[in-house]
């Protein structure tokens, strides 16, 4: 299993295989928010999936790792 820096740096180099693979390690977290009043939403998961996505393509990753 990749390191999520390793990950991160791949996706945002345009590496689609890295970019699924971010989204199924945190798949599980996407799931627990996507549920509302006892009940799953497939429309909060799909948003809070492209939020996923555009989040790791905008991520600094000059701030967290050492030069």
């Amino acid at each position: 299993m990749r390191e999520v820096i390793e990950l991160l740096k791949m996706s945002q180099s345009g590496d689609k295989d890295a970019e699924i693979e971010l989204i199924n390690r945190y798949e599980g977290l996407i799931n627990k928010l996507s549920w509302h009043n006892g009940v799953f939403s497939e429309d909060c998961k799909q948003q809070l999936t492209i939020e996923f996505i555009m989040a790791v393509r905008r991520f600094d990753l000059n701030r967290y790792i050492d030069k």
